[in-house]
């Protein structure tokens, strides 16, 4: 670490230190699990909150989609994961209130880094994976590991680690970097591939095995099962019989914007989350095994973020031209970059992987003109388009394009935006975030069907 960020995370966590202590230090007498991972974080927590509140554990969640506390939701802001120290005490206070025993933490790489905690300690850890994500920030893959893995540093003595064996390089680097140090910690392993028998997925839920019971989780995506998995492990910590776990999969409501099934008939349409290659790739091979055919098309709409990890694009538009059957590139949060510099780089990706760009659009009205001069007839078997214009048109025009294009039996999904309700453009004011769903643009989208 520079010397630069190294101060400035000295002080970041004494400045934790003092918000807890101007919040009456709310952290004592509560115990935290601390969830990080590059994707399958904000299922992950909800998952456990899911299983513990259940289970008669008053708990608390602190997440991507916001904090949440019996019936209570409390906001943490615009594309945060994990809220500023001085907004995260004031939460964990309120949670102290409602009489709280444990909260579960969302943990980004980046607030473990920059010290947003303080010394805050943890009863446990989970880990979903360690992908490449944040690079931005991070500079390389094993720095990026380094700063989840602070989050085992801050572990109480003889508190537990909970790990994925199936990602293979954080599970080599976490359970090596473990020994090296001599940490007292409990590890607990989980894998798919080696605990998980039968797996049957539908359009509506995940049928699988698991220690000789039959489990139905009521979602979609195989990755799910690792990440309840995750919270069956953390359940398993608490003593919770495993046939509860089973009841409580069928009665697990996913979060808005992750894999959330706008419709079913006569042609599925999902919105999901998923913003970074690990994400994207999971996503799109869960989803083109829901298409009713072989012939049946499977729609992916999705951007990159400005001011993030530009090496992403490329290779998310590799994994976009290689799985879906139409890629919509479009935006994804541009904010002071060019949102048509953006997308070339994506339809490199996509390209390298063999899918043709078709067409590039630079305003509504052009998009209006071709649509309404459109054939699907001449489109090759892998199809890019581009959507430009650096307004919400551009995702919005995108998405009523897919839904355009949609037929019998093909599966449309909106990815990178999930649960977040605004897009973030440059202005001659600056960034601005405007006011904008994935969900709303679908539902008018299919009204104008």
């Amino acid at each position: 670490m520079n010397p630069i960020r190294f101060l400035k995370r000295i002080f970041r966590v004494y400045r934790a230190d003092f918000h807890a202590f101007l919040e009456g230090n709310p952290q004592q007498d509560i115990k935290f699990i601390g969830v990080t991972g590059t994707s399958g974080k904000s299922t992950t927590s909800t998952m456990i909150y899911h299983i513990l509140r259940n289970a008669g554990i008053n708990v608390g969640i602190i997440s991507t989609v916001g904090a949440l506390v019996s019936d209570e939701n409390f906001d943490t802001g615009l594309h945060v994961t994990t809220p500023d120290s001085r907004d995260l005490y004031k939460i964990i206070k309120k949670m102290k209130h409602k009489k709280v025993n444990w909260i579960i933490l969302e943990s980004s790489s980046h607030s473990l880094d920059q010290g947003r905690f303080g010394h805050l300690k943890f009863e446990m850890a989970v880990f979903t994976n360690i992908k490449r994500d944040h690079l931005d920030w991070h500079g390389t893959w094993e720095k990026y590991a380094q700063s989840k893995f602070r989050l085992i540093k801050m572990l109480n003595k003889n508190g537990v680690v909970i790990y994925n064996q199936d990602d293979i390089n954080s599970f080599n680097f976490i359970k090596n970097r473990i020994s090296r140090l001599k940490l007292q910690v409990v590890q607990s392993i989980y894998s798919k591939n080696h605990e998980v028998k039968n797996i049957k997925p539908d359009k509506d839920s995940l049928a699988f095995e698991y220690k000789g019971l039959a489990f139905d989780l009521n979602t979609i995506g195989d990755y799910n099962i690792d990440n309840w998995l995750a919270a069956t492990k953390v359940s398993e910590q608490f003593k919770i019989a495993t046939d509860l776990t089973v009841k409580l999969a069928r009665s697990y409501e996913s979060i808005s914007g992750r894999m959330e099934i706008i419709q079913n008939e006569p042609f599925l349409v999902i919105v999901d989350f998923a913003h970074n290659a690990d994400a994207l790739e999971k996503s799109l091979i869960s989803v083109s095994n829901l298409k009713a055919a072989d012939e049946s098309k499977l729609i992916n709409v999705f951007g990159s973020a400005g001011q993030r990890d530009v090496e992403k694009r490329f290779t998310m538009g590799q994994i976009s031209g290689k799985y879906a059957d139409i890629t919509i590139v479009t935006a994804e949060d541009p904010r002071d970059e060019n949102l048509y510099d953006i997308n070339t780089k994506i339809i490199e990706g996509a390209e390298s992987s063999g899918a043709i760009l078709v067409k590039r659009l630079r305003s509504h009205a052009e998009y209006e003109y071709f649509k309404k001069r459109f054939s699907t007839l001449s489109l090759p078997s892998r199809a890019v388009f581009s959507f430009d214009e650096p307004s919400v048109n551009s995702r919005n025009d995108a998405i009523d394009f897919a839904i355009y294009l949609a037929e019998l039996g093909d599966v449309v999904i909106t990815e990178g935006k999930g649960h977040e309700k605004t897009l973030a453009f440059n202005t001659p004011k600056g960034i601005v975030e405007f006011p904008f769903r994935d969900q709303d643009a679908v539902r008018r989208a299919l009204s104008r069907r």
